[in-house]
């Protein structure tokens, strides 16, 4: 793969690089700038997507905490069945968002580890190195892993809402 990510970044423009070897190291140097802060702004749009999802899945949770206080009138309510699935359909998307986010970062930090090895330092590499590569929870916990929880539980949280709502409106029948 290795390889393969290296033909992908050099295979383009060899001769400005043997014309022009001043110029050649000035322009690697500035789209590997550009690309670190292409790589950052896709962590704040993932911030900002995080930010919608959690401000959606609390206002719903509000809006039933809300209907709660009001009273019994409002557990036969249609609202109370068909939020939750409105819930588990939002934080399914949200899930499915992050799962694409670090799908991303993973290919990012790969071409920046490609580029890098043509540079005098190794940053991220060296970064990565430090925190055991991912593997030793002591020293690093993937971030998406921790994001993907909250939808989960907010999916459970749903699912007991639903549930409580079905047993509710069953003892009230019968």
């Amino acid at each position: 793969m290795e390889q393969n990510i290296d033909n992908l970044l050099y295979s383009r423009n060899t001769s400005h690089k043997e014309e022009h070897m001043d110029r050649y190291i000035d322009h690697y140097l500035e789209q590997y700038r550009i690309y670190l802060h292409i790589f950052n702004s896709t962590h704040d749009r993932l911030s900002k997507s995080n930010d919608f999802f959690l401000g959606l899945n609390t206002a719903i949770i509000a809006a039933l905490g809300f209907l709660e206080t009001k009273g019994s009138a409002f557990h036969n309510s249609v609202i109370y069945m068909f939020a939750p699935f409105v819930g588990i359909a939002i934080c399914y998307c949200w899930y499915q968002i992050i799962s694409s986010y670090k799908q991303l970062n993973r290919a990012k930090f790969k071409v920046i580890d490609g580029v890098e090895k043509n540079l005098p330092i190794t940053l991220f590499a060296t970064e990565w190195e430090l925190l055991g590569k991912g593997k030793d929870s002591k020293k690093y916990i993937q971030l998406s892993s921790v994001e993907r929880k909250i939808p989960i539980i907010f999916i459970v949280l749903y699912i007991l809402i639903f549930t409580m709502s079905l047993t509710i409106n069953y003892f009230s029948f019968t």
